[in-house]
């Protein structure tokens, strides 16, 4: 991974073998990103995407390989138990321009991804939802 830093914002550029997930949340570690947003493109060789259900509270996973473009990779940063947590969707497209998209646990660079990252002044939590399970944002009162 490279990246440069201009004021709150972070271009980033993962190479080929690099997990997306997994070297975003190492780069708010090292630089005590606690919150945030980012969106990216590029090109993957393995993915595995989630749709989640209401009626059962509990994702299904696909997992694809080959040669996908990232249509689109969206997502925000927040903080759990101390440490950055990433929950990002992308969309993705096959050689006959058909598209996955869902939830996006990992995925494995095969050329290039490149994420443009904001970072925010202040940290935002999660707390858990009892109704579904799922990891809320934790938002202060004055945004109702």
């Amino acid at each position: 991974m490279k990246y440069f830093v201009f004021g709150s914002n972070y271009v980033v550029r993962l190479d080929a073998g690099e997990k997306i997930v997994e070297t975003l949340i190492a780069l708010c570690e090292r630089d005590g990103i606690g919150s945030g947003f980012f969106h990216g493109l590029g090109a993957v060789g393995e993915a595995e995407l989630g749709h989640f259900d209401p009626a059962t509270n509990d994702y299904s996973w696909i997992k694809l390989s080959g040669p996908y473009e990232i249509v689109a990779l969206y997502g925000n940063i927040t903080v759990v138990d101390g440490k950055p947590f990433i929950h990002a969707h992308a969309v993705l497209g096959d050689n006959t321009f058909a598209v996955r998209g869902g939830h996006l646990r990992e995925a494995v660079v095969s050329v290039t991804c490149e994420v443009t990252l904001t970072r925010f002044r202040d940290d935002i939590g999660r707390r858990k939802d009892g109704a579904t399970g799922l990891s809320l944002l934790d938002l202060k009162p004055g945004g109702e």
